[in-house]
């Protein structure tokens, strides 16, 4: 019974670790935010990125995650990739800064209130700027500051 104890605990600890080990390791992710247009019905999902942690000439992409079923009837989607692939500075240069955005139309404008109620609420995970490559997901951050013009 001891030993079964400890094991599960063992187990638990590990688990923890190893989540908060992976969570943003990169730091890549500096600031971001959404903007939302209502006379134009557009969202503008933005990042402001540094390769300071990646290796010179390390290529990326940035993409944003949308979860939850109010911001992804709106925009019609769940994954929205910027359109260019980065790459990082080259080797003897000094760390860079990328802003990455995107504009998207959104197809449901009645329920822009709601959207940015979902957004700012620190309790969900609405949209969540990503920083892949090949090798995978680098770094992310979730958004929560909306501007509304």
């Amino acid at each position: 019974m001891k030993g079964s104890k400890v094991v599960i605990i063992a187990g638990i600890l590990m688990a923890v670790l190893l989540s908060a080990c992976n969570r943003n390791a990169a730091e890549m992710v500096v600031n971001g935010g959404v903007t939302i247009d209502e006379k134009a019905n557009t969202i503008t999902l933005t990042g402001v990125l540094t390769d300071k942690a990646l290796e010179p000439n390390t290529p990326f992409q940035t993409r944003f995650f949308l979860q939850g079923t109010t911001i992804k009837n709106a925009l019609g989607t769940d994954l929205i990739y910027t359109d260019e692939e980065l790459k990082s500075r080259k080797q003897g240069e000094s760390p860079k800064e990328f802003e990455v955005k995107k504009t998207v139309d959104i197809k449901k404008p009645e329920e822009i209130d709601k959207l940015i109620s979902e957004i700012k609420d620190k309790d969900r995970e609405a949209v969540t700027i990503e920083v892949v490559n090949d090798n995978g997901r680098i770094d992310e951050r979730v958004l929560h500051k909306v501007k509304k013009e």
